[in-house]
């Protein structure tokens, strides 16, 4: 009977998903977003279409076989013994583990399978278009990224206990202006969408200094002074420049040397090439300041 019940409600629901199909105001191929936002601050949920024509949008990819049976997991009442508040105590109180179903109607999607594991095209426009999942997101660094780039997960230089991810929306670094997914420069429309969707996880550089043989001073000659490590660059070159010019690493090291001394005691001291990469991540030297100052 279950399985009867469930094949009639499958065969109506096809017959009122191609009824309602011609009503839906905008076909979800129509909705756009026309800016992309940092990570953590973009726009989500309903922003394109209501929650009913996304409903019906995936009921018809079911319905005609683009959405292969298994993968979309619905809420069916007489699938379940538990959830509509039906198992009633001695005393007459109902257990919490017979209330995960009461809000839920018949037919309800309670889950979708991987569908970001690039098997289920259809399924990333939609949520795409519908405004669920932004599809392009900027890094701290303003570096254009797709949702799945494998750089969100990466952990964090400065933390590794938390991703990339958790650092930028937890640390609230995550605002900043947006920029339009196509501009026009120059007198012709360029896109900011980035031809390459994925980043492999960058490799720490470590520069090994030259070794380099000294004579023996004169016995009388004066103590030599310990050189600052700001010689060799600039005058006036701070991190303000590093950062335009895109962290050199020499150079950064030299400035990040200088602002936080080797052997400074009650000072957490990490490595100056990790902190490198962290700032050209998108890191902020407020970041560093922070772990610098939280002692040893």
């Amino acid at each position: 009977m279950p399985v009867l019940r469930k094949a009639l409600y499958s065969l109506l629901v096809a017959l009122l998903v191609y009824m309602l199909w011609a009503l839906v105001v905008p076909a979800y191929s129509e909705a756009h977003h026309d800016r992309i936002y940092r990570a953590c601050s973009a726009p989500w949920g309903w922003v394109h279409m209501t929650e009913d024509q996304w409903n019906i949008e995936m009921l018809v990819m079911e319905a005609n076989g683009t959405i292969p049976p298994g993968v979309v997991f619905r809420y069916y009442e007489a699938e379940h013994d538990t959830g509509k508040g039906t198992n009633i105590q001695e005393d007459g109180t109902i257990p919490t583990w017979d209330q995960w179903a009461r809000g839920l109607v018949e037919g309800q999607i309670l889950s979708i399978d991987d569908w970001a594991n690039g098997d289920y095209p259809e399924i990333e426009e939609l949520m795409f278009a519908s405004g669920l999942v932004p599809e392009w997101m900027m890094d701290m660094g303003g570096v254009v990224r797709r949702f799945n780039d494998p750089y969100w997960s990466q952990p964090n230089p400065m933390n590794p206990t938390n991703t990339i991810w958790q650092s930028i929306c937890w640390g609230g670094y995550g605002t900043g202006p947006s920029i339009p997914v196509n501009e026009f420069v120059d007198g012709e429309w360029i896109s900011n969408i980035p031809t390459t969707t994925t980043t492999a996880a960058p490799a720490t550089t470590t520069t090994t200094p030259p070794t380099t043989t000294l004579p023996p001073p004169p016995e009388e000659a004066a103590p030599t002074p310990e050189p600052s490590p700001l010689e060799g660059l600039p005058d006036g070159y701070d991190l303000f420049d590093a950062e335009w010019d895109g962290y050199p690493f020499e150079q950064t090291i030299l400035l990040l040397e200088a602002r936080y001394p080797p052997g400074t005691p009650d000072r957490f001291h990490f490595r100056l090439s990790v902190a490198v990469e962290f700032l050209r991540q998108g890191g902020m030297v407020r970041g560093l300041d922070n772990l610098w100052e939280s002692g040893s």
